[in-house]
């Protein structure tokens, strides 16, 4: 007996390919879904045996178990008090005000002449109180009192007051208490007097026009006084023995002096 052979075409196998592969499908769906239907249950036959505990899975995250380092408070820290107390200069120290003349001192003044440009007023006795004014020669003064080396006096054109050295003030007569330098060649019936002024010239005749000086005194020269005439004294200087005219508002006398006649 023969054996037939069946040839499979290219065509075939494809076919035979395609049923297969759905046949696999099929088997693989009818696997699952018989197991799906085995593991459900209804939920009444649940008993403690069935039921599955599950156990969390721990996060895998580290946790961190120190305590948080508190960030670092900044404290403004207050700048250190400055001391404002300013420690007073001797400058600073106040002046006293400038004293006024009493009743008696102004009763009692004398006339007084600058005889130097660019003297100062001061608000005291001494070269460390402040100026309150420059003066030039001629400036006409009051003066009410000695105080050391310096004068009390009143400018008459301001009516200020203050104290102006005395060297450089030429005065009309004495104050109260002062006294005129005593001479020990006093001439009877003289009266004796002590220059004021910086440089005086000395006359022939009680006049400044038409003559010229014969010579000059300095300021503290003493001199004997005859009698005055006009605005002139008719003196001797006690240290050349020199008799003549002199300005009588330069020269301080210690009393009063009589009026004379010019000597010839």
């Amino acid at each position: 007996m023969k054996r037939r052979t069946v040839r499979i075409t290219p065509l075939g196998y494809i076919v035979l390919t395609i049923i297969i592969l759905v046949m696999v499908v099929s088997i693989y769906f009818i696997v699952w879904s018989m197991r799906n239907a085995g593991s459900e249950q209804p939920q009444g036959n649940l008993n403690s045996n069935s039921v599955q505990t599950t156990t969390p899975t721990p996060s895998l995250a580290p946790v961190s178990t120190s305590t948080p380092i508190p960030a670092d408070t900044i404290v403004p820290t207050a700048p250190p008090a400055v001391n404002t107390t300013v420690t007073p200069k001797q400058d600073d120290t106040p002046e006293p005000a400038v004293k006024t003349p009493t009743a008696a001192q102004v009763a009692s003044a004398v006339d007084g002449t600058l005889n130097a440009s660019g003297v100062v007023l001061r608000a005291g006795p001494d070269p460390s109180y402040s100026i309150l004014g420059k003066y030039s020669s001629g400036t006409q003064l009051k003066v009410y009192e000695v105080s050391g080396d310096y004068f009390y006096v009143r400018i008459v054109k301001e009516n200020l007051v203050g104290y102006i050295a005395s060297k450089f003030v030429d005065k009309a007569g004495l104050l109260p208490g002062e006294n005129a330098t005593p001479t020990p060649k006093a001439i009877a019936g003289t009266i004796p007097g002590t220059v004021s002024a910086s440089k005086l010239a000395l006359r022939s005749v009680p006049s400044t026009e038409g003559n010229t000086p014969i010579g000059e005194v300095v300021k503290g020269d003493s001199v004997l006084i005859f009698f005055k005439t006009g605005d002139f004294y008719y003196i001797q200087v006690v240290s050349t023995g020199v008799k003549c005219y002199a300005a009588a508002k330069y020269i301080t006398a210690s009393t009063a002096v009589p009026t004379g006649t010019p000597v010839p």
